[in-house]
């Protein structure tokens, strides 16, 4: 399959990647060990390695002698206990944020399901796609009872949605700017009339739900918070400290924000159209 040769030369890439940059950050560093740990530990899975390379014996071969070379990188690596230490911090981080991530997709997947309009429509009342995510629905409760009953990540999510919202609010604005910026649409769209009025048409949207935003004080102010780099907790690559993150989403207990539950792919979706 085209997915698995390019499971295949990815790995090999990151191998060979990982020992080119001499300058990489601690979160650089880290995510090198968790790449070369992963390639050393395909090699090591007969099974894994015969079903991605199709029993080929030159890629099998590749794949071990590189794994190999990633074996040694990875020792001197981890006997950096400073940087073992910090990445055990940065994992931690990134498994709340994830688990938080997927809280918020599966409560939104759940709540489309339930609405039956909103399936019949999306399907176009085709019994079987309705059925499927039905089934897909149930699955996904059960996932995400999992994960709202353990209590430690639920009280970190809200500090996660806080930034995401913020994240929506910064990329709204980038876009409305960009549309109130005729030399940058024009640039954007070589002078097609049609996709500038679409363009803009969307800004128009995009600034309502802007100026609500910008308009519940405390919302703002929570974003504001998590601008500044904070004194205790640990610090993201951009200056945010997990306890500045969690003091400003505190702000917005019972505030009402009216935001949450925007998608992560609206942001994305988002900053794809402002780029």
């Amino acid at each position: 399959m085209h997915f698995q040769s390019l499971v295949v030369s990815l790995l090999l890439a990151t191998s060979v990647a990982a020992h080119g940059n001499k300058t990489e950050s601690t979160q650089g560093e880290c995510k090198e060990i968790e790449q070369l740990n992963g390639l050393v530990k395909l090699a090591s899975n007969t099974t894994k390695l015969d079903e991605i390379t199709k029993n080929n014996a030159t890629k099998i071969a590749e794949i071990q002698a590189k794994a190999s070379t990633a074996s040694t990188k990875l020792t001197t690596l981890q006997s950096n206990t400073t940087l073992v230490s910090a990445c055990a911090v940065i994992d931690a981080q990134e498994q709340e944020d994830d688990g938080c991530q997927e809280t918020f997709a599966l409560q939104r997947f759940v709540k489309f399901a339930a609405n039956s309009t909103a399936v019949a429509d999306a399907t176009k009342n085709n019994a079987t796609k309705i059925a499927k995510i039905q089934a897909e629905a149930s699955k996904a409760s059960t996932k995400l009872e999992t994960l709202t009953s353990n209590s430690t990540l639920q009280a970190d999510c809200p500090a996660v949605q806080q930034e995401d919202e913020c994240k929506v609010m910064k990329t709204l604005q980038k876009f409305v700017d960009v549309a109130n910026n005729q030399t940058k649409l024009d640039k954007l769209t070589n002078g097609n009339t049609t996709k500038e009025a679409e363009i803009k048409a969307k800004a128009a949207k995009d600034q309502t739900k802007l100026t609500a935003m910008t308009g519940n004080a405390t919302f703002v102010a929570a974003c504001t918070a998590l601008e500044g780099k904070g004194t205790t907790g640990s610090t993201s690559s951009d200056g945010i400290s997990s306890q500045s993150t969690k003091n400003a989403a505190s702000l917005l207990s019972g505030a009402g924000a009216g935001f949450i539950g925007l998608s992560t792919a609206v942001v994305v979706l988002l900053g794809m159209i402002a780029l």
